[in-house]
């Protein structure tokens, strides 16, 4: 063998290595060929209208819910043989943590607890699909620091990251993240 084929052979054998370990960050350790795009994320103002923006009232006892729109798109959006059912993705939970616009998160003292929900939902390639979210447990408005923040004029603003997992119609594992801010407090009742 010539040393001009060996060095061709070694060149080729690096760039085939090169290309197999390389790593689309969209991927987030995954294989699949699609990935969750995060449309929006909404909850609700203190007066009960759609916002960026989520007021808590820790004083009503009951739980906040977000509206997040999603869909399922391709990594290659021009993929050779077509878009397949395949690469549809079912969602099968997500976990919420929060953190303070400080920066610090020590749950059950500074923020709430993070807590997981169970999703069943199938985002077909190129269409949104609308999910209510509990972003905030009527429970966590009984513990610290939240119970704290009643009959106070007193305002936590947090960070709340949202984690979804799920997976494609091949069962390759996709995952996504999102935020939203949240202001908890003891707000006065707003009647309409």
């Amino acid at each position: 063998m010539s040393k001009l084929s060996l060095s061709i052979k070694i060149i080729s054998i690096l760039t085939l290595s090169f290309l197999l370990f390389s790593c689309n960050p969209l991927e987030n350790d995954s294989d699949s060929s699609s990935f969750i795009v995060v449309e929006s994320i909404v909850g609700k103002d203190i007066s009960g209208n759609d916002s960026t923006v989520v007021f808590s009232d820790v004083s009503n006892g009951l739980p906040d819910f977000a509206t997040a729109t999603l869909r399922a798109a391709m990594l290659d959006p021009n993929p050779i043989n077509g878009v397949s059912q395949y690469s549809d993705i079912m969602l099968t939970r997500y976990v919420v943590t929060y953190t303070r616009s400080d920066g610090a998160s020590t749950e059950d003292s500074e923020v709430p607890y993070h807590f997981e929900g169970s999703l069943s939902n199938l985002l077909p390639v190129g269409s949104s699909v609308s999910l209510p979210l509990m972003i905030v447990k009527e429970t966590a408005k009984a513990q610290p620091p939240l119970a704290a923040l009643e009959d106070t004029t007193d305002i936590l603003e947090c960070t709340i990251r949202i984690d979804f997992y799920g997976h494609d119609l091949r069962n390759k594992n996709v995952t996504q993240k999102a935020f939203i801010t949240i202001r908890f407090g003891d707000f006065p009742d707003v009647t309409p």
